[in-house]
C-alpha cells in the first residue's frame, strides 16, 4: 500500500516531536508498505534521511499550509504530488493539514483549546487575545471538518470531547496514545561526549533544578513562575526551560532564577533531564504531555496541575498544585525539594506507570494498523 505521511503543517511544540519519532518508527518496522513523506523545514532538520530503505520517499516543503500567503502554492503542490503518487490513505499527523486530499484522510488532532471551551486557560488571555483564540478556533474547526473524515486523538477524554464539540460520528474518531521518543531508551543520548548532548551550567551547592521542556504558549502557564518565586527565597531553585529568546526576555524580569536553553532537539532532551533534579508543569491546558512519560523514564519526581489531563496520565506519580495558586505551588516545590522520601515515592509510582503508556514501537504500529483499517473500510479498531 502506498501511504503518504504529510508533516508539511508542523513547525514547533510536541507535534512535532511526535512526527519525528513516528517517522523513525516506520523504518523499523516489518510492514513494507511505500511511504511517501511530506516534510516541513523543521522537520527536515532533525531527519537523517540516509538511514532509511528505499521503501520511503522523502518531498520536502519550504511553507506551510497554515500560511494563507503561501497556501495555495502550497496546496496545489499538495495536490500534484497525490496525484502522481496515488496513495491509499493521507495521514496528516496532526492537524488541521489546511489541505484536502481527493482520497482517504486520516488526521490526528492534539489541539486542547478547540474542545475544552471553558478550560481556564482562556482566562489567562486578555480580552482581545481571548476573542481571537475563539475566532481561531472555529477557524480550525472549519477545516479540520472540511478536509478529513477519520481523526485520531491521544486519549478517551479527548476523543469525547472532540467528537461532541465538532459533532462528529465517534466512530470516525480513534485514539491511540502518546509516548516518549525511542532518544530515552539509548543510554548514549544521557552521556557527555555524543553529539546532541546539552551541557548545562555547573550546579551550585545545594542547587535544585526544575525542569519544563514545552514551547512557549498562554496555556504553559511559564509567567507563574514569576509570582512563586519571591516565595522560595534562600532555597537555591532553578527553573531550567526551554523558550525562544523573545519570549525568554518578555516573560521574566528577574532571571537569575532561569536557565533558558531555547528550543532543543529531542535528541538533546535526555542529556537536558538527567541534569535536572524534578519536572515542573504548571500547564492549564493539555491533551496529553510527553513530558510526562519522559520524567517517568528519566526517573524525575513530577510536579504538575492538578488537573484531569495531568491526573489520569501520571496517577499516583506526580505531586499536584493549583496552577493558579502561587502560595500552594512554593509550598509543593519546597515540600518536593525538602522530603527525599517523596521523590522516591513518586519515581517508584512512575516506574509503574509508564507501564500502561505505548512505546514509541506501539505507537507507529497502531497508527499504521488504523490506516490499514480505514483503507479497508472498516472502522472498527484496536483503541
Amino acid at each position: 500500500m502506498k501511504i503518504i505521511i504529510n508533516t508539511s503543517n508542523l513547525s514547533v511544540g510536541g507535534g512535532l516531536q511526535v512526527a519525528l519519532s513516528f517517522i523513525d518508527e516506520l523504518r523499523k518496522l516489518d510492514k513494507r508498505h511505500e511511504y511517501h513523506i511530506f516534510t516541513s523545514l523543521a522537520i527536515d532538520m532533525q531527519l537523517e534521511r540516509s538511514i532509511f530503505k528505499d521503501n520511503f520517499s522523502f518531498y520536502s516543503f519550504d511553507e506551510s499550509p497554515a500560511s494563507l500567503k503561501k497556501r495555495v502554492k502550497v496546496v496545489r503542490k499538495l495536490n500534484m504530488l497525490e496525484s502522481k503518487i496515488k496513495p491509499n490513505i493521507v495521514f496528516t499527523v496532526f492537524g488541521p493539514s489546511y489541505w484536502k486530499p481527493k482520497g482517504k484522510h486520516l488526521m490526528g488532532f492534539a489541539d486542547g483549546w478547540l474542545y475544552n471551551p471553558n478550560s481556564v486557560a482562556y482566562l489567562k488571555l486578555t480580552f482581545l487575545k481571548r476573542l481571537r483564540m475563539r475566532l481561531l478556533e472555529r477557524y480550525k474547526s472549519f477545516y479540520l471538518k472540511r478536509d478529513a473524515k477519520y481523526f485520531v486523538l491521544e486519549t478517551e477524554d479527548a476523543r469525547f470531547k472532540f467528537s461532541e464539540t465538532l459533532k462528529i460520528n465517534k466512530n470516525q474518531v480513534y485514539v491511540v496514545g502518546n509516548t516518549y521518543s525511542t532518544f530515552f531508551n539509548k543510554n548514549k543520548y544521557q552521556e557527555k561526549g555524543n553529539e546532541f548532548y546539552l551541557k548545562l551550567p555547573n550546579k551550585e551547592e545545594n542547587e535544585f533544578r526544575f525542569l519544563y521542556i514545552a514551547h512557549n504558549h498562554p496555556a504553559k502557564n511559564l509567567a507563574i513562575i514569576n509570582d512563586i518565586y519571591p516565595l522560595l527565597e534562600g532555597l537555591n531553585i532553578k527553573f531550567v526551560l526551554t523558550i525562544d529568546e523573545e519570549s525568554y526576555q518578555k516573560l521574566f524580569f528577574n532571571k537569575s532564577y532561569i536557565i533558558n536553553l531555547g528550543p532543543i532537539k529531542q535528541a538533546s532532551c535526555p542529556s537536558v533531564y538527567k541534569q535536572c533534579d524534578a519536572l515542573f508543569a504548571p500547564t492549564l491546558l493539555e491533551t496529553f504531555s510527553a513530558v510526562y512519560p519522559e520524567s517517568m523514564k528519566m526517573e524525575l519526581p513530577i510536579l504538575t496541575s492538578n488537573y484531569s489531563f495531568a491526573t489520569d496520565i501520571c496517577q499516583n506519580a506526580a505531586l499536584y498544585f493549583d496552577p493558579l495558586n502561587p502560595k500552594d505551588i512554593a509550598g509543593k516545590i519546597i515540600e518536593i525539594k525538602r522530603n527525599e522520601n517523596l521523590r522516591v515515592k513518586l519515581i517508584n509510582n512512575g516506574k509503574n506507570q509508564i507501564k500502561i503508556f505505548e512505546t514509541a514501537n506501539s505507537r507507529a504500529l497502531k497508527y499504521i494498523q488504523l490506516c490499514e483499517t480505514i483503507i479497508q473500510g472498516d472502522n472498527n479498531v484496536q483503541k
